[in-house]
């Protein structure tokens, strides 16, 4: 009974698609972490996640994954329609729970809008 989860076709998984977005999106920086998107053909918006073992554990960075694809599953309006979103965190990200990364995506996503 997986009713709440985030589903098959709103997942990068294949390295190819990563390396795609890597090479032509455009990159919005926020406070230990990174939004990179690139349209895509396909009706929703995909999502995948990068982190870096440098992050912590194997239980931090499970963590922050969580976190990141609640908030995409919760806001998917908010983030860019019909394209490929992977999100990078860095070393230095504080963030620990659903509404501190609410908050951190909201405001990278909304500067980058004013552009």
């Amino acid at each position: 009974m997986k009713q709440f989860g985030l589903p098959k076709c709103c997942v990068l998984r294949k390295n190819g698609e990563f390396k795609r977005v890597y090479q032509a999106g455009r990159r919005l920086y926020g406070e230990g972490f990174a939004i990179i998107y690139l349209a895509n053909n396909l009706p929703q918006s995909r999502l995948g996640i990068s982190v870096q073992r440098k992050v912590g554990n194997a239980v931090r960075r499970n963590r922050i994954k969580r976190l990141v694809r609640e908030v995409f599953r919760l806001h998917r309006a908010e983030f860019p329609q019909q394209a490929d979103i992977i999100i990078t965190v860095r070393p230095g990200i504080t963030i620990n729970t659903t509404a501190d990364m609410y908050a951190a995506m909201g405001s990278v996503l909304l500067l980058s809008e004013k552009r």
